[in-house]
């Protein structure tokens, strides 16, 4: 068989970038979006991400019963992987968002979504140590220029009352355990999640991460005061299930066939510019010296440990 990604030129390419860049930018604008709503007082932190695993779970399973075979296909997941996928679920979507949500109402849109793109190097330390993957010295370079650079961009800045910034260092601090757990994931169901595609895994792991979390946030759910949601919260709730968890997640497959791994890969440098541009346009946070070079220098290190051995 051909190689397809080869193959693809011209218009389809062109539309492999546009669908990453749809992807990425709307994802960059969940910080800012996401902390907008929390913001607001309508929505508690584990509310927000229940509906968002059950209201994405639920889109994923419409969309694949309307969706002709031939746009995608339905794979049978073969009987032993069904609890492999539910361990992965708990990982990348129960735990992940549970904790970067949770981080979020702590901390600033641009301090999470940074942190957020530190994913590679956790996964490189524990490729190395779980995987026995060999570790070069231009990637441990960057493992060490990673870590210092979090420290830093973590532990600095101070609260701010008056956008519900009330604890940036432990908001910070979820949102790193997010990864790691985003990091475990990717490590130990390498296997799984090259077995399937990515449309057929997220079906199942957001299934079973809405059952799991369904009894913890069920609570905070039924307290929500939805005839005093405003408009503005709906909006935001609306562009979080659909877009944020369950349109930008179909856009990855199409540009799989179009692009290569490593260009998919760059466009994730995308998400915490956008993220940040927005925040700080609206005025939701204040940018210094120290935090724009900790963050660049965090970029640094994470195309450092993505670089493809030669």
């Amino acid at each position: 068989m051909a190689n397809t990604i080869v193959d693809v030129k011209g218009k389809e390419k062109m539309r492999g970038h546009l669908a990453l860049l749809f992807a990425n930018t709307a994802w960059g604008l969940m910080a800012p979006i996401s902390k907008g709503l929390l913001n607001l007082g309508v929505i508690s932190p584990l509310a927000l991400s229940g509906v968002r695993i059950m209201g994405g779970a639920l889109l994923f399973w419409l969309v694949s019963a309307l969706t002709p075979d031939s746009v995608i296909k339905k794979e049978r997941i073969e009987p032993g992987d069904y609890i492999k996928i539910f361990f992965a679920g708990l990982l990348v979507i129960a735990a992940n968002q549970i904790l970067v949500v949770q981080g979020m109402s702590y901390t600033s849109p641009v301090d999470a979504a940074v942190v957020c793109s530190t994913t590679p190097i956790f996964t490189l330390i524990l490729a190395t140590i779980i995987l026995k993957e060999r570790l070069t010295s231009f990637r441990m370079g960057g493992v060490a220029l990673g870590f210092a650079a979090v420290v830093v961009f973590s532990l600095w800045g101070e609260a701010d009352v008056t956008m519900n910034v009330t604890n940036p260092v432990l908001g910070n601090a979820l949102c790193i355990i997010a990864q790691m757990c985003g990091a475990t994931y990717l490590v130990i169901f390498g296997k799984l999640i090259s077995k399937y595609s990515p449309f057929t895994m997220m079906k199942w792991m957001m299934l079973m991460s809405a059952v799991v979390v369904l009894p913890f946030t069920i609570g905070d759910i039924i307290n929500i005061d939805w005839a005093a949601f405003p408009v503005e919260g709906a909006l935001e709730l609306a562009y979080i299930v659909v877009l944020g968890s369950c349109l930008c997640y179909l856009m990855i497959p199409y540009a799989q066939r179009r692009l290569k791994p490593t260009v998919i890969a760059m466009y994730n440098y995308l998400q915490p510019v956008v993220a940040t541009l927005v925040s700080v346009i609206i005025g939701m946070v204040v940018l210094d010296v120290v935090k724009v070079g900790s963050a660049l220098l965090i970029f640094l290190a994470v195309w450092m440990v993505s670089k493809e051995k030669k």
